[in-house]
């Protein structure tokens, strides 16, 4: 099965490849993070002080689109500003919002060696933010394939390490997505098979 875009954010611009954004971390606790999320209950998380890229720590610029710290076999929907998510939703089909509950991260207030932090950590966000979880809740399975009936869609398939799944749109909507001209967003084409 061939599927022509794949969503993902990025912690990086186009221009450039500056890599001096900030990142987001999941608290999993004994949730289930994918591939079904739970609209009723709010997805948990903190400002990453780790780099997707490797040290140093990440930046802290904030872009159209946020990208997660700890990466998998999965990826169900993007973090973004509550007005992007909105702008999608008006023009897209397939597409939810996930409210966010934010933490603390320790390393916020302590250094790596316990001692309190005498100055705001770098890796927090220059400004504050009222962001979301994007996602989509129509899914398709890899391994028996339906056309699909909304500009957005999750596509799933069990592997021997579980479940993976992809944030993915249309040839269509990709074109769309392309010309709206978010940073920190790559839409490329890929192939899951089935």
């Amino acid at each position: 099965m061939s599927i022509t875009a794949y969503i993902e954010a990025v912690g990086h611009d186009r221009s450039s490849k500056n890599f001096g954004y900030v990142n987001i971390m999941y608290r999993y606790g004994n949730k289930q993070s994918c591939p079904r999320p739970d609209p009723c209950e709010k997805m948990e998380v903190m400002w990453a002080n780790e780099s997707v890229y490797g040290p140093p720590a990440p930046g802290s610029k904030v872009g159209n689109f946020i990208q997660t710290w700890l990466m998998g076999a999965w990826n169900c929907g993007v973090f973004t500003h509550r007005e992007i998510a909105q702008r999608l939703m008006d023009t897209f089909t397939g597409l939810k919002i996930k409210e966010l509950e934010w933490f603390e991260n320790p390393r916020e207030k302590t250094l790596k060696n316990g001692k309190p932090r005498a100055h705001r950590a770098k890796w927090l966000p220059e400004r504050e933010v009222d962001l979301v979880y994007l996602y989509s809740d129509h899914y398709l399975d890899a391994r028996n394939p339906t056309p699909a009936e909304t500009d957005f869609f999750t596509v799933t398939r069990m592997d021997s390490w579980g479940m993976s799944t992809w944030f993915m749109c249309t040839p269509g909507a990709a074109e769309q997505l392309i010309a709206m001209d978010f940073e920190n967003l790559t839409v490329k084409e890929i192939t899951v098979m089935g």
